[in-house]
């Protein structure tokens, strides 16, 4: 008996025990500030599963970078200055002002918004290339390899060790043979269990780091803190970025990545170093890695990027600004679609002003929760007039948008609070209309392969559906 009463006093001081952490971390999640229903969201998960909750906000709920990188960000000052005194070079006034000056009203405002929340410069004097889909682009990527004399740069998300993967490598390992200085950043989590693949790379005299490896003792914030951004620079004078990650998984998904030559490349350069330098303390603001780059085309772009290390979230507002100034029509596609209040608000209101607003996302999605989740923001969005496009030729990866003809970006920025603040991103801001229209074209195809989605056959859905879209939409601001 009194073994069981010491058994039922310790389970009900266990109970206790965790009731109390549970609470005591409350004040941690209303200190983080952020929106009411993502703070609410963490609330109720303390309270009504408290264990789980303090073991998923210990690992998912701190949305900024914590003090060591910071004084790495901080220590990084230099190396940033002489990275703005590189970019400096390869910025024409007088052939952007050229090109700004025949855009429209509504366009250079977006441009003015750009050039103040964005870190790097608009830039005249591009040629962009749209690649599609992850065998186009695999074979760009490995002729610029092979071309390469002086240095290659990646970074990926997801970069895996398959048949695709390995032929990357293996160009990579030859380029090392051959002199070339190879480095290879990849995310911690996204490519883990990279490093142990990478040996012959290493021993040719190329490097590999992590950003941000799994430690879930030390560095367990980091968890939910992830490099998104997938980009390569070959000899500082080209350049390529978009949605396409490494592996075979990714040959049949409907994507798009830009190769890029021109000025705009020091861009793609100065985030590598910039990213390479918070993972590596290593300083690659030496001139060499930044050509003088002569104008290779017509194109006016821009390369954005924001993460957690900064407080401006800039993607997501060159997103709402451009879809506000929208005067005739938005076309959307995204794989992930969550979206905030800012840009749900932003869709429905270009929508009730006229605009045509073209929204494409998966019929499917390689992520349950979040696929339902979006689909519970269709009702409003389908009731205010915007068109919402499901794509059904399998997995829709298009991270895209062309507003109105004249702006147009791709990039790893999805529609989701993921994106928006938790994510190191990158996206490409394309200003001139034959580019643009070479995207838009693209997205035109995806629209043909999509099934509309209209309101009233969307409200016969089942209650059981109704229920699951709701619970998901509930864990939304987790996600």
């Amino acid at each position: 008996m009194d073994s069981l009463w010491d058994f039922s006093t310790g389970l009900s001081a266990a109970g206790t025990l965790i009731g109390f952490v549970s609470l005591a971390f409350i004040p941690l999640v209303l200190l983080r500030r952020k929106d009411p229903p993502a703070t609410f969201a963490w609330i109720l998960v303390l309270l009504f599963v408290p264990v789980l909750g303090v073991v998923l906000f210990w690992f998912l709920g701190r949305d900024r970078v914590r003090r060591p990188v910071r004084e790495r960000i901080i220590g990084g000052a230099d190396v940033r200055g002489r990275l703005t005194q590189r970019l400096s070079g390869q910025f024409d006034h007088a052939l952007l002002e050229r090109s700004l000056s025949a855009q429209p009203e509504e366009q250079r405002g977006v441009m003015r918004l750009a050039a103040r929340v964005g870190k790097m410069q608009i830039v005249a004097g591009n040629d962009a290339r749209v690649l599609v889909g992850a065998p186009e682009t695999y074979d760009a990527l490995l002729a610029a390899i092979e071309a390469a004399t002086d240095h290659v740069h990646l970074e990926y998300y997801i970069f895996r060790a398959d048949r695709s993967g390995r032929r990357l490598i293996d160009a990579l390992e030859a380029a090392a043979k051959r002199g070339v200085r190879v480095r290879l950043l990849y995310d911690g989590f996204g490519s883990v269990g990279l490093r142990r693949h990478l040996r012959g790379l290493l021993q040719a005299g190329g490097y590999a780091r992590p950003f941000f490896p799994l430690s879930l003792l030390r560095r367990a914030w980091t968890v939910n803190l992830r490099n998104h951004r997938k980009l390569v620079v070959v000899d500082g004078n080209v350049g390529f970025t978009g949605g396409v990650n490494v592996g075979d998984q990714f040959l049949e998904w409907r994507d798009v990545h830009l190769q890029l030559e021109g000025p705009v490349v020091a861009e793609l350069q100065a985030m590598f170093a910039a990213d390479w330098y918070l993972a590596t303390r290593f300083d690659l603001s030496d001139p060499a890695f930044f050509p003088v780059l002569p104008p290779r085309g017509e194109t006016v772009a821009q390369v954005f990027g924001s993460g957690p290390d900064e407080s401006l979230e800039a993607i997501h507002k060159l997103y709402f600004a451009a879809i506000a100034s929208a005067r005739r029509q938005v076309v959307l596609a995204t794989p992930y679609f969550v979206p905030d209040k800012a840009m749900s608000v932003a869709l429905q209101t270009a929508a009730l002003r006229g605009v045509e607003v073209d929204l494409i996302v998966p019929a499917r999605s390689n992520h349950r929760v979040t696929f339902h989740a979006g689909r519970s923001f269709y009702d409003e969005l389908l009731a205010a007039g915007v068109r919402i496009h499901e794509y059904e030729r399998g997995m829709l990866h298009t991270k895209a948008m062309v507003v109105d003809a004249r702006v147009g970006t791709v990039g790893t920025f999805n529609l989701d609070s993921r994106s928006f603040r938790l994510n190191f991103e990158l996206v490409a801001v394309l200003y001139d209309a034959p580019t643009v229209a070479r995207l838009a074209a693209l997205l035109a195809e995806d629209l043909e392969a999509s099934r509309r989605v209209e309101l009233e056959a969307w409200r016969q859905r089942s209650l059981g559906t109704r229920i699951k879209e709701g619970f998901a939409r509930l864990m939304s601001p987790l996600l």
